[in-house]
């Protein structure tokens, strides 16, 4: 099919090819550069690729391990039950490494796997003109041409075809023929159903759809709705910017891995914009750079981030580091995750964005120039979200911080969302000690329902029952309100306060405090018992864990971990799973304190961390309703009240 119809004028496939090579980047001047100075990087990049030139590729459902899958790719092979094997096969994500290996070896076997499975995927997979009538629903299935995919697609991995083979003599013009035909049926498609899938513009999907639509009308002028494609899709990420990015910092979907995303996908639309000469509205700019902060205030002190709902704890602060850097010429992000992460771990993470650097020099000078220093800031310790109904209260922006992300969002935005009120994540002494068990997959399956449940989370529970009802992966029952309502710096102490309904008539309030920089009070009052047992769980990264001296010790070869509560109940040991990436999980201890009771009833509990042997003695009294007294180092007199909690000391 001839793509004369699709262009605004009739011109000659050879004058659209020179017109195409002339928007590339120089990748050969990238390439040459990216292997003198980051050779580490480059040997990482071609190891992969190696392993992807023979159909070895890792993706959702394989455990955590490559597989082959096929060589070309089966394409619409759904395996392991997980339709997320399916849609991330068909992002072609290898192809990255595949592309950046061509240009840094020349070894044209890379490019031209690459050019063969791109014209297999084109006929295997089938556009025709009638699928944009299809019902709306269609591009939500699982198959190659769901709306995501057509997005990630063109913005991520098609153009990199363009930059990385455009010049060569594998990038022919009957390729290029093709390339556009199928391009061009996809954003037909997309710039249909995207705004019609998403007209709030409040989630990540339709951000990266959107940006598929804008880089394909970037690169491709000369098609007939590239102007229109390129106003919409400009006009639809502003609006993705205030639909989905809060004023206090974090998108709105309170999952920092799909903040992080964010931060990349809202970046590279200013890179985009500065590469092709136009801009990004003030108010944009401003309501991304300051939501870059999340990415640093969501990080742990170990240099991974809180997994809160659909997330992992990975290091992609560093990612939004990056394009903070590339959208706005500021190391700030990127200074502070150094102070929190091994530096060959940042240019590591680094490395894998570096192609898409404007000036590929100046980014690795400035990233070297890291090495050794401490970065300091003014940032608040104190952080509060009000629309993601999160607390995040640190001692430090130093490793050896304490550090705890609090959250009560109720209803939830999306299924993105845990059943997790009130619960928390908590990092101290450069190791994780109470944590939230993250994503582990995405399937509808018991691993999904158990790390989405309440008791695989650190909080409170009545009778045993999740907060609100788990029907389905992607389906919960009704929820009602649970906020965050108050969080202060008070000095020695640092306060977040919560409340939810969810179990109504009963009622839950939770106070949670970081005291002089050196441990955590806990107080958890409940209102309206009647013979109903209470479980308060605490999810700890520990394998060693076990009662002493009157309370419960985890040990590690790291740092410890001392929990104190005013009443211990029945206490249990359980086993958990922490997942720090798709399809893998690590052992852990669930710890469950049980009682029955009837009335009101206040509990507090004491989080200790320490190194050494040396076990910490904490004795709590409650001296009269609502108010106890303790000593750790010094007397501490906590007053719990219906919606506050005061800590003083002597």
């Amino acid at each position: 099919m001839s793509i004369q119809q699709w262009l605004k004028e009739p011109i000659s496939t050879t004058v659209l090819l020179v017109n195409l090579r002339s928007r590339l980047e120089r990748m050969d001047v990238k390439s040459a550069y990216i292997a003198s100075h980051l050779p580490e990087s480059a040997e990482e990049t071609i190891a992969k690729a190696e392993l992807a030139y023979q159909g070895m590729i890792m993706l959702p459902g394989t455990g955590g391990i490559r597989e082959f899958v096929g060589n070309p790719p089966r394409w619409l092979e759904h395996r392991h039950n997980d339709n997320e094997y399916l849609w991330q096969l068909n992002r072609m994500n290898d192809w990255q490494d595949l592309l950046q290996a061509y240009s840094l070896t020349k070894n044209e076997k890379y490019g031209r796997k690459v050019i063969e499975e791109m014209l297999n995927w084109i006929e295997t997979v089938e556009i025709t003109e009638d699928m944009i009538d299809l019902p709306l629903s269609y591009y939500s299935e699982c198959h190659p041409l769901r709306a995501l995919e057509l997005g990630i697609r063109n913005y991520k991995t098609w153009p990199l075809v363009l930059e990385h083979l455009g010049h060569s003599e594998l990038f022919t013009e009957e390729v290029l023929e093709r390339y556009v035909t199928a391009v061009y049926k996809q954003i037909k498609i997309l710039r249909k159903v995207s705004p019609q899938l998403w007209p709030k513009a409040d989630h990540n999907h339709y951000l990266m759809e959107c940006l598929g639509i804008l880089t394909t009308a970037l690169y491709f002028p000369e098609l007939k709705e590239s102007e229109e494609w390129k106003d919409f899709a400009i006009d639809a990420i502003e609006k993705c910017c205030f639909a989905q990015l809060t004023e206090d910092g974090g998108q709105i979907e309170g999952c920092p891995s799909y903040h992080n995303g964010c931060m990349f996908w809202f970046g590279l639309a200013v890179v985009l914009a500065k590469r092709f000469g136009f801009q990004f509205s003030e108010p944009y700019m401003e309501r991304y750079k300051h939501n870059l902060d999340y990415s640093i205030y969501s990080l742990r002190p170990t240099g991974k981030c809180v997994p809160v709902g659909d997330s992992h704890a990975n290091n992609l602060a560093i990612m939004g580091g990056v394009y903070g850097y590339f959208a706005l010429g500021d190391m700030t992000w990127l200074g502070l995750s150094a102070n929190l992460m091994d530096m060959n771990e940042i240019m590591e993470e680094a490395s894998r964005h570096v192609w898409r650097a404007l000036d590929v020099e100046q980014f690795v000078s400035d990233l070297h120039a890291l090495k050794g220093k401490r970065y300091t800031c003014d940032k608040q310790t104190t952080f509060w979200n009000r629309t993601l109904h999160q607390a995040i209260i640190r001692s430090g922006w130093d490793r050896e911080a304490l550090s705890f992300l609090f959250t009560c969002r109720s209803p939830i935005q999306n299924l993105h969302a845990h059943i997790d009120l009130m619960s928390f994540d908590f990092t101290a002494l450069g190791k994780e000690m109470v944590c939230d068990p993250g994503l582990f997959c995405f399937r509808n399956d018991e691993d999904r329902k158990q790390f989405k449940s309440s008791n695989f989370h650190s909080t409170l529970l009545i009778d045993d029952r999740d907060h609100f009802e788990y029907k389905s992966t992607w389906e919960y029952g009704p929820q009602k309100k649970g906020e965050i309502y108050n969080v202060e710096n008070r000095g020695f102490y640092q306060l977040a306060s919560a409340c939810h309904l969810n179990y109504e008539p009963i009622v839950h309030h939770r106070h949670i405090s970081l005291v002089h920089d050196k441990f955590v009070v806990i107080a958890d009052r409940v209102e309206g018992l009647e013979q109903h047992s209470v479980q308060r769980y605490f999810h700890l990264d520990f394998t060693d864990v076990q009662e002493a001296a009157g309370g419960i010790i985890a040990a590690s070869d790291i740092a410890n971990l001392a929990i104190y509560t005013s009443e211990q109940g029945h206490v249990e040991f359980l086993p958990g799973r922490l997942s720090d990436i798709n399809d893998v999980a690590r052992p852990s201890t669930r710890v469950k304190f049980q009682g029955r009771y009837n009335g009101s009833r206040t509990f507090l509990t004491v989080l200790v961390p320490y190194k050494g042997e040396q076990q910490p003695a904490v004795q709590i009294k409650e001296v009269r309703d609502g108010v106890f007294e303790f000593g750790y180092g010094e007397r501490y007199l906590v007053d719990v009240r219906d919606q506050d909690m005061v800590i003083s000391s002597s």
